[in-house]
């Protein structure tokens, strides 16, 4: 009985060719448009959402009480995260990350050199995050001073191989080549990461160069600080708290609107346009991913219509 019913769909399709390709050809590419937005949209949701202590891991950024975002920024002081630490419970660690504005200079076997792309951040950064290492100890891989970690595919690139465990290279700080040592080899970030990196440094290293002791206060806001807290922590609705701290740290300019800290979630950085940050992936607009996902929608509706309405055609002619 099937196979019947397969045959006579198959000779009324193959009598009508123009008017079964143009029904197919328009479904197939209304289904694939929407496959496609949808996966999209799903990839833009899914930022940051590897990580195995994500749920507790928050943004610190300096806020205005005034209605306007404008003031809000992502920059803050050297000293914020161990401070934080120290006033208050709920604070498990903290990472202090830093990318230099500009492309550093590597030498590898004192002739080749390579532009990259420096970050600095805290040793603790691979125990915060989940960024796996490949080869290299994430608790001890930025211990020394003059530790690095790179990730695979740069290393692939700059020396033909994943293991470089133990080599040493040399890049170009304050008109001087320093001598490093590859501690760690990370796995390619995910690209839903928000945190991106080629070559990470020690913090610790960045803290005793110039700029590092030039920044080391309160007035100069240059790093970005991430802190994790302990499951159920009530610090990020505790407004209050933040202000205080923020008052007795940070006074500021009593000229300028009142000034406090604030948390924002990891999972929500990527979907948050209004805190822009040069040291992670550029934001979205989540009204950008709906509008997304509505023109998808639409498509797919006006495929099925479509479809529908020269199949009834068809049954109707005959």
């Amino acid at each position: 009985m099937i196979k019947n019913y397969l045959k006579v769909a198959w000779r009324n399709l193959a009598n009508q060719k123009v008017l079964t390709s143009i029904n197919v050809f328009g479904l197939s590419v209304g289904i694939a448009c929407f496959i496609l937005f949808l996966l999209y949209s799903v990839n833009e949701l899914s930022f940051d959402r590897f990580h195995k202590n994500g749920k507790d891991i928050y943004r610190v950024y300096e806020s205005t009480k005034a209605t306007s975002s404008s003031g809000n920024t992502v920059s803050t002081a050297m000293p914020l995260g161990p401070t934080l630490k120290k006033d208050f419970p709920d604070v498990v660690n903290y990472i202090r990350i830093k990318q230099l504005p500009i492309e550093s200079f590597m030498r590898i076997k004192n002739s080749n050199i390579h532009g990259v792309n420096l970050t600095f951040a805290d040793p603790q950064v691979f125990s915060v995050f989940t960024f796996p290492l490949k080869y290299g100890n994430p608790l001890t891989a930025l211990k020394g001073l003059n530790d690095l970690v790179i990730t695979e595919s740069k290393a692939n690139e700059l020396f033909g191989t994943a293991n470089v465990i133990g080599k040493t290279v040399q890049i170009k700080l304050e008109n001087n080549f320093q001598p490093f040592v590859i501690a760690g080899v990370a796995e390619d970030l995910p690209a839903n990461s928000s945190i991106r990196f080629d070559v990470m440094g020690s913090f610790a290293f960045f803290q005793t160069t110039q700029f590092g002791k030039m920044f080391n206060n309160w007035y100069t806001t240059a790093f970005g600080t991430y802190i994790q807290l302990r499951p159920g922590g009530k610090l990020p609705n505790d407004a209050q708290r933040l202000a205080r701290f923020h008052q007795t740290y940070s006074p500021g300019d009593k000229t300028q609107p009142p000034m406090t800290y604030a948390l924002q979630p990891l999972r929500s950085i990527h979907t948050n346009a209004d805190l822009n940050d040069a040291s992670v992936m550029e934001s979205i607009d989540p009204k950008t991913i709906w509008i997304i996902l509505s023109i998808a929608a639409g498509i797919l509706i006006i495929a099925c219509i479509n479809f529908t309405t020269l199949a009834i055609g068809r049954s109707a002619g005959r």
